[in-house]
């Protein structure tokens, strides 16, 4: 196991050390809303959560953990951010009464709206007699539609020398509508895609997480192209049981903005304790706004409220809250084509169906067993008789 786990962390670390170059920089990319951390959960561990992805929120960070999910699942969230602007999130997931393409378990199919307002821009003109006119406008409004879908395709055990792990691997797929509004006169639209896999070793509480993000042809506005933030990510997670109920996370997280050739790392731990309170702590660093993460979540029965707080960053800090229900009470039952007999005929006019003669169970026979053998008579008695 040991052997194991160094491999896997050693190949982590060369994905996360060798960040591929592209050319751009910083603000080069439009729609930046779609670059944040939009769970509570996943901010208060910094964003480290590609590897994690076990709940609604996998949609924006790793599709292919929209497939662990077991129920249906809801979640509103609420950002306030820079002075007046604010981000709101509102999702969806339902396990589909159907098996994957794998055959191997329900998929899970999601929806969410993702909503944002940068504020208020103030506008002065000087007119020609000396006078001020001043206006306000919405400076900029943004929108993202997502549909996501996330499965199981194999499970089984892998042999890697004396590192024999029995392996969980789920894939998922994203399609985004996107829309954004400049001075509540400039209007610009498109599509994206995000690409993810998600790999579990449960028995040793190992997974590894990579996604690809708002893959499109960016959005125009007026004859100006704006390209998207495309976001490669690449994680690892681990967690362990500790004492009685509790549990602890640890993740790690190199996000790639290869729009605009910058790069993002991130460290973040979750500790559950007995199943109803949750503290986390992250650290980001060579981001836009680096610093310190902190978070908690309070869970009971099916509901779950959270809060995540970027703290003693450079720029700015941004608090999150958001509340989950999970319908634990919904059972999706698997859809189950009825079958149908081929040994029994039609009905032919309006006569009921005649069905095919059945065999005739075979006779049962007493066992075979061995008597004695009796002593042969003489052949010439036999004649005369």
């Amino acid at each position: 196991m040991a052997r194991g786990a160094a491999a896997l962390c050693c190949l982590a670390a060369l994905l996360l050390c060798a960040p591929p170059a592209f050319a751009g920089g910083g603000g080069a990319a439009g729609l930046q809303i779609l670059k944040s951390d939009i769970s509570p959960r996943a901010m208060g561990m910094a964003g480290a959560f590609t590897a994690v992805s076990d709940d609604i929120y996998s949609m924006t960070y790793n599709p292919a953990g929209l497939g662990q999910l077991h129920f249906p699942e809801a979640s509103a969230m609420y950002l306030s951010g820079f002075e007046d602007s604010t981000l709101n999130f509102l999702a969806v997931g339902v396990p589909l009464p159907i098996k994957g393409l794998g055959g191997l378990a329900k998929p899970v199919a999601g929806i969410s709206l993702l909503t944002s307002d940068a504020g208020s821009f103030t506008q002065r003109t000087i007119n020609g007699d000396g006078t001020v006119t001043s206006g306000s406008y919405d400076a900029q409004k943004d929108l993202a539609l997502t549909f996501s879908y996330g499965e199981k395709v194999f499970s089984g055990e892998v042999n890697l020398e004396a590192y024999k792990p029995k392996l969980d691997t789920y894939v998922g797929m994203s399609a985004k509508y996107l829309r954004s509004t400049i001075l509540e006169e400039y209007t610009a639209s498109g599509f994206a895609a995000d690409f993810g896999c998600l790999v579990l070793d449960a028995e040793h509480g190992l997974s590894m997480g990579v996604s690809l993000s708002n893959m499109g042809s960016g959005l125009k506005y007026v004859s100006a192209n704006t390209k998207l933030p495309t976001i490669l990510r690449l994680g690892l997670s681990y967690q362990h049981a500790t004492i009685m109920d509790q549990a602890i996370i640890l993740a790690a997280d190199g996000d790639f903005y290869t729009t605009e050739g910058q790069q993002s790392y991130r460290v973040g731990l979750e500790y559950h304790f007995e199943k109803i309170f949750n503290l986390r702590l992250g650290y980001r660093a060579e981001n836009d706004n680096p610093g310190m993460t902190v978070g908690m979540g309070l869970r009971y029965d099916d509901m779950s409220l959270d809060l995540g707080m970027a703290a003693a960053s450079e720029v700015y800090n941004a608090s999150q809250l958001s509340f989950t229900y999970k319908f634990s009470g919904i059972k999706v039952k698997q859809y189950e084509r009825k079958l149908k007999y081929k040994d029994v005929e039609p009905s032919k006019a309006g006569k009921p169906a005649k069905e095919a003669p059945q065999k005739a169970a075979p006779r049962k026979t007493a066992p075979k067993q061995d008597y004695p053998q009796e002593k042969k008579k003489d052949s010439d008695l036999f004649m005369i008789f």
